[in-house]
């Protein structure tokens, strides 16, 4: 039965589950009957109790339970079927964006299973860890780790490499068997800065490698003393965005972390796409801010400009209605007569008033001015193709 999609209130919900039975209803919401009496609970929705209908079936004398009153409007409604609780966003562009990958690195396993391997990787064991050959990308990083000196518990720690001294040529063994499994990846170990990573063209992910302690118990003198101590045993942790995938390795009794380097490049490889990704998709958010703070910008400024060009306007129509009220003025003084000495000077005053105006407001003077405030450029420097942008809602709508 197609399922119902469904938002009601409490008072429809109440009066639906006490006109039919909650099994035949949960069928019409595609539910079974405990989970849309769930619902009812957790709603404060109450349902008919055991033998209700056959006694109501039986002619009997039946009771209902009367419906509790919310006072919180937001209680009242009631959603069934279809509504789910939205994801995280980040978390679900992490999930899609990890089977994406998981399904490029099958594709290639297969096309390299359908050819000869170029390379062998020979299992790295502790008792050879001695006599291995440095791979060239951990130079640098093995002189600066060997030249730490170490805690008072024997602790050496470079960056994200946090180990026992007696662990350094076994970590540095560790790294190299790593970067050779990498290497027909196009990947490569990256050990300066403040981190440590396996990088490819496109992308970097962040790795440490820590020894484990456990915690032993000592008695002197009839007291007890707890204390931390290493055990020989190493972790690797990758610090990847990808969902789902297994990103630590520790050592165990019967495996090691050298065991493991087979998953442990198939997972970076993952890890590495998915970081790809993000990135990408930060990237792409970065030039969409900085594409909506220019939009908002010009507005911004377009909007200044409006009223700059108003002000210019008025400014104008201002003058030019001075120039005819002070020419409707003079035209109307006698010219024959004679004038008081101060009326004669404001008569001067005004037609010296009235040829600055004139001169203000020809077209030649206009135009300069004009371009000097550059109020009506072509092309226009502040011109959105697309429109006025979206008002900015808070401090972190970018």
């Amino acid at each position: 039965m197609e399922q119902l999609k469904r938002t009601l209130t409490r008072k429809e919900l109440y009066d639906l589950v006490w006109s039919t039975p909650i099994l035949k209803l949960a069928e019409q919401f595609g539910l079974s009957d405990r989970g849309l009496a769930k619902i009812c609970e957790r709603n404060q929705v109450p349902v008919p109790g055991r033998g209700y209908w056959a006694r109501l079936e039986a002619g009997q004398k039946v009771t209902k339970t009367p419906l509790r009153k919310m006072y919180t409007p937001e209680l009242e409604t009631v959603h069934i079927g279809g509504f789910r609780q939205a994801a995280n966003p980040y978390v679900a562009f992490a999930i899609e964006a990890t089977k994406a990958a998981k399904r490029v690195v099958a594709a290639t396993q297969s096309s390299e299973a359908a050819q000869p391997r170029m390379i062998e990787i020979a299992p790295v064991s502790k008792k050879l860890v001695q006599k291995a050959t440095l791979h060239a990308s951990l130079q640098s990083f093995a002189a600066e780790i060997r030249s730490i000196a170490p805690e008072r518990d024997g602790t050496v720690q470079l960056r994200w490499v946090k180990v026992h001294r007696d662990s350094v040529p076994r970590v540095l063994a560790f790294l190299g068997a790593l970067a050779t499994a990498f290497e027909p990846y196009g990947i490569s170990f990256h050990g300066s800065g403040s981190r440590v990573q396996f990088i490819d063209s496109s992308a970097a992910v962040d790795f440490q490698i820590t020894s484990p302690k456990k915690r032993v118990v000592s008695e002197r003198n009839g007291w007890k003393f707890y204390e931390n101590v290493y055990v020989g045993r190493l972790a690797f942790q990758i610090f990847g965005q990808a969902e789902g995938l297994k990103k630590n390795w520790v050592d165990t009794d019967g495996k090691t972390i050298e065991d493991c380097i087979g998953s442990i490049v198939e997972s970076y490889r993952v890890n590495l796409l998915v970081q790809k990704e993000h990135d990408d998709k930060n990237r792409e958010k970065a030039r969409q801010r900085e594409h909506m703070a220019r939009r908002r910008d010009l507005a911004e400024k377009r909007k200044v400009r409006e009223e700059s060009r108003h002000e210019f306007l008025t400014i104008l129509a201002q003058a030019r209605r001075e120039v005819d009220d002070l020419k409707l003025t003079i035209s109307r003084i006698p010219a024959d007569g004679l004038l008081p000495a101060e009326y004669d000077r404001m008569l001067t005053w005004a037609k010296e008033r009235l040829a600055v105006l004139e001169s203000q407001t020809t077209v030649e003077s206009l135009q300069a001015a004009l371009i000097e405030q550059n109020l009506f450029p072509e092309p226009d420097d502040l011109f959105d193709p697309e429109g006025d942008p979206p008002p900015k809602q808070n401090f972190w709508d970018d």
